[in-house]
């Protein structure tokens, strides 16, 4: 997440929707009173690399609290810090609700069967993560993973309401971004290449679906799909 006070901006990030490039870059354009949340070792190298700044006001005001940061804290957890997907009903309370209704909010969406796939991945390979099973099937594999990593619609949607101003799409992200700087005169700018190396085969996302991970799809992440106009595009023959 990244909340700039300064260009009153919230970004929302999703996951496996190219969120860490857009942090990368969205931090050329923060001022030192923003929020930008922290990526891993080798993103914030990254963006030392560019110039750019990295993670700062993390640390979440005692007046913000929630329950759970409340009994974390007492019990040894330490302080609460705002964090990368940070979804926008607990931005709304930890911004104030005046500051995000008046900020422009966004964040990026993907095909829902292709971002499964991307994941499946991400947990194999990507930077900090214990990694699966070398054998683990895909079909196996999204049995056991959580709704609320499935689907990302929780995140952007406040009461089964879409909770921010501007959608970018994932299929569309060169032209969208394009337009996202536009509209707040903002200096063009490359996204860089974060986390991009992660998924090793071109496989067609369709060919690692069978019936019951397709349909186990369809049901977690019927919001996306009906809001969106999402299609599985099957390619299996």
């Amino acid at each position: 997440m990244i909340v700039s006070h300064a260009n009153e901006f919230i970004f929302i990030k999703t996951r496996k929707t190219a969120g860490t490039s857009i942090e990368i870059a969205l931090s050329n354009f923060c001022k030192p009173e923003d929020i930008i949340t922290s990526l891993s070792k080798s993103e914030e190298k990254m963006k030392e690399n560019l110039g750019l700044p990295g993670r700062q006001n993390t640390l979440v005001p005692l007046r913000q609290y929630r329950r759970w940061d409340v009994w974390n804290l007492l019990t040894g957890g330490g302080r609460a810090h705002h964090f990368n997907h940070t979804s926008a009903e607990l931005a709304r309370k930890r911004v104030g609700e005046g500051a995000f209704e008046r900020y422009h909010k966004f964040c990026v969406v993907r095909n829902p069967w292709d971002r499964a796939v991307s994941q499946f991945f991400f947990e194999k390979h990507g930077e900090g993560m214990p990694g699966l099973p070398e054998d683990l099937a895909f079909s196996d594999y999204l049995t056991t993973l959580p709704d609320t990593k499935l689907s990302d619609s929780w995140l952007y949607t406040i009461g089964g309401n879409l909770a921010v101003d501007r959608v970018m799409r994932y299929e569309n992200l060169a032209e969208d971004w394009s337009d996202l700087l536009i509209s707040f005169g903002f200096d063009y700018m490359d996204l860089p290449r974060a986390k991009s190396k992660t998924r090793r085969t071109k496989k067609h996302y369709s060919h690692f679906y069978d019936e019951s991970s397709l349909n186990r799809v369809n049901a977690v992440c019927k919001w996306e799909i009906s809001n969106f106009g999402y299609t599985f595009d099957d390619q299996r023959g």
